[in-house]
């Protein structure tokens, strides 16, 4: 929770603070709230402290001083909230949780398929919306019908909207989905397992080395002028010992450093 405030006596934990930033609150279904699948709190935290840390050596560059730097999980996660906060505060807008559906755009989220594998898809604006009425749920008298004409008429009508477009889905298998969405210029995805994710064909993969041996993870997300980034092996436990004491021997002298 950080050095100041009335709760920086308090630890914090990922899950604690997804709770108390009202994440959970957003994340789930009508069923109940939910935590996000990875740490988002102390990822969010780590790119925090990066940028702010090349901000500060920036600063240093121009201006020739230096900065003191303090990042919390919760301010790292309360900036991401705040989006459903000012929609709370300015527009009288309850955020809620919509599962894998968009709690503010329809039609968006995932539809089950006749091979009983989900596609997720999405409407972004009203040439997308006409697209779609046409192309894919050949079924064009709905780009204009009451209830569906602009995306506020069709969120008041989500659960009409749904039963139609799951109609139209149930018919198609996941791949010819796929086919006609993609022939309709809508952007789509599967909803993938982690074992979807591990075999995909555009995941990008780096070799790391360790004590047990080589091991494949997936890339860091930032490419540098085109090439494929190597990483340095995991060094194995009490590797780097020796060279630590001895840099902290010439710093403080050798008596000052139990063997």
């Amino acid at each position: 929770f950080g050095e100041g405030g009335a709760f920086s006596h308090l630890k914090a934990y990922d899950l604690i603070v997804q709770a108390e930033t009202g994440l959970c609150a957003i994340t789930g279904t009508q069923q109940g709230p939910a935590r996000v699948g990875v740490s988002v709190c102390d990822i969010s935290a780590g790119m925090t402290a990066h940028s702010a840390i090349l901000q500060a050596l920036y600063h240093r560059e121009v201006i020739g001083k230096g900065a003191s730097i303090q990042v919390s999980l919760f301010d790292a996660v309360a900036d991401w909230m705040n989006v459903p906060v000012l929609q709370h505060d300015y527009g009288s807008y309850q955020t809620v949780r919509a599962g894998v559906k968009h709690p503010s755009l329809a039609p968006y989220g995932a539809y089950r398929c006749s091979d009983g594998k989900d596609v997720i898809f999405s409407v972004q604006n009203d040439r997308e919306w006409v697209n779609f009425c046409e192309l894919f749920l050949k079924q064009p008298e709905l780009t204009r019908a009451l209830g569906f004409a602009d995306n506020m008429e069709r969120l008041g009508h989500r659960e009409q909207l749904d039963e139609i477009v799951e109609r139209r889905f149930s018919k198609l298998s996941s791949h010819e989905a796929m086919q006609e969405l993609e022939a309709a210029g809508l952007a789509y995805g599967r909803l993938n397992e982690v074992a979807d994710i591990s075999r995909h064909p555009h995941v990008r993969r780096v070799e790391v080395g360790t004590p047990e041996g080589t091991v494949e993870t997936i890339a860091p997300a930032a490419i540098f002028n085109s090439e494929r980034l190597s990483l340095r092996p995991v060094p194995a436990l009490g590797a780097h010992t020796e060279a630590v004491r001895e840099e902290v021997r010439a710093g403080l002298g050798a008596s000052a450093v139990s063997a």
